[in-house]
């Protein structure tokens, strides 16, 4: 292997366990047992990349990734909280590899200490999302996809690595929970 191809190869395995390390040290409420929001959220983002829906880095609160986190609840939620994307999606930033774009007019705000608490909020403040460059070509190659997905399934939802491949391959929701047939897609309205 050529000196270059070799340093290349050793940063990459690097970077590749420095992502590893952000996405088993998320920084998640603990006040009602673990809230499972921003695993989920990259499990999300991780799928829609997977699918070639989220092509370039730049990740929007859509309606499809919005029903693509609810899909994940519905399998790995947790019924002690409610199943809000906004609030990751704002706060994810605090790992350092996940970035917010502000929409014209709240630069200032997003670039504050001030927390953005509901989806209306979220909306206005923030045109998208975007990852480090690094970590999202990592998620545009399967293998390295593959095994990031597994650290992260690893530690938040130990021994359901083959159902999280499974969610991953279908459209389909658990029995529709409470949140989902009592009116909750109004909260996204």
């Amino acid at each position: 292997m050529p000196q270059d191809e070799h340093k290349k190869a050793i940063r990459d395995i690097e970077a590749l366990s420095y992502y590893a390390k952000k996405f088993q040290r998320l920084r998640v409420d603990r006040a009602h047992g673990v809230a499972p929001h921003k695993p989920i959220l990259l499990l999300s983002v991780i799928e829609k990349v997977r699918r070639e829906i989220i092509t370039e880095d730049k990740i929007y609160l859509s309606s499809e990734l919005i029903q693509t986190f609810l899909k994940y609840w519905s399998y790995l939620g947790s019924f002690n909280h409610n199943p809000d994307i906004s609030r990751p999606f704002f706060h994810m930033r605090s790992g350092k590899f996940w970035h917010l774009w502000a929409n014209p007019g709240y630069i200032k705000l997003i670039s504050s200490k001030e927390k953005l608490k509901t989806f209306a909020e979220v909306k206005q403040a923030i045109k998208y999302a975007y990852l480090d460059e690094e970590l999202f070509e990592f998620l545009q190659d399967p293998i390295l996809r593959s095994s990031l997905v597994t650290v992260l399934v690893a530690r938040w939802f130990p021994g359901k690595v083959e159902l999280v491949e499974e969610i991953s391959q279908s459209d389909e929701f658990r029995d529709p929970p409470e949140y989902l047939r009592d009116g909750y897609w109004e909260l996204y309205n």
